[in-house]
């Protein structure tokens, strides 16, 4: 993970220009629904990944989207995440791992499957805890859009594009499992722009934008304490 300037306490932080091409923060979410106002984070995976490609560190953890208006815990459509109730009641609420999220974005280029989606998500959540600049968006790159353009597949869905690509995606609809399945198409995708001569990858313009980028802020006391409450899916 690229270090950021240090602060004190009470201060924000911001990326400073890296001295070395930015890296990559893959991020992959499971929520209650499709809606960034209306729905919750459920569980977040992040991967830091290297300016190759090569995975650097990553970490996941459930959240708690906190009780409804009846007290009870929505979570939405279990069939597809796994996530019950009891599995996300006392894992960190969102604005705990902010501080983290926030660090762990700045300074790359953001990168999902469907980037529109986890944006979203993640937008909303840092804009309204007033980390995230309303003017500011995060530069992304998405292995959704591209995939056509690197892969010969039936679909843009992962599973799909991991077949396509001999990616391993060991439990879908985990969150840190469907990031590092994500890492390994974005890595294909560099592999491939350097087979066709490229001397910088497709999304250029996105790795320049990040390494300028100063678009949030967050307090490193507050983000390492996150750590130690991070809270992993149990095995099944």
């Amino acid at each position: 993970m690229r270090e950021m300037s240090s602060m004190s306490s009470t201060a924000s932080a911001q990326p400073q220009a890296p001295e070395m091409a930015p890296g990559y923060a893959v991020v992959d979410l499971e929520t209650t629904g499709l809606s960034p106002s209306a729905d919750a984070i459920l569980e977040i995976g992040l991967v830091h990944l290297d300016a190759r490609g090569e995975i650097e560190r990553s970490w996941t953890s459930l959240v708690d989207p906190g009780p409804g208006d009846d007290g009870a815990r929505e979570v939405g459509p279990t069939f597809i995440h796994g996530l019950t109730p009891d599995d996300v009641t006392g894992a960190p609420r969102i604005a705990e791992l902010a501080d983290l999220i926030a660090r762990d974005l700045a300074g790359r280029v953001v990168v999902a499957h469907n980037a529109r989606f986890d944006l979203g998500f993640l937008s909303h959540a840092l804009g309204g805890l007033g980390m995230l600049d309303a003017d500011a968006p995060i530069p992304q790159v998405c292995t959704m859009r591209r995939a056509r353009d690197y892969l010969t597949t039936p679909s843009r869905r992962l599973t799909s594009c991991c077949e396509a690509a001999g990616v391993p995606l060991a439990a879908h609809h985990t969150a840190l499992d469907d990031a590092l399945a994500c890492a390994g198409l974005l890595r294909r995708y560099l592999a491939v722009g350097r087979e066709r001569g490229q001397a910088r990858p497709a999304w250029s313009a996105e790795l320049d934008a990040a390494a300028a980028f100063t678009g949030l802020t967050w307090d490193d006391r507050r983000a390492d304490a996150a750590r130690a409450r991070l809270v992993r899916r149990r095995d099944n």
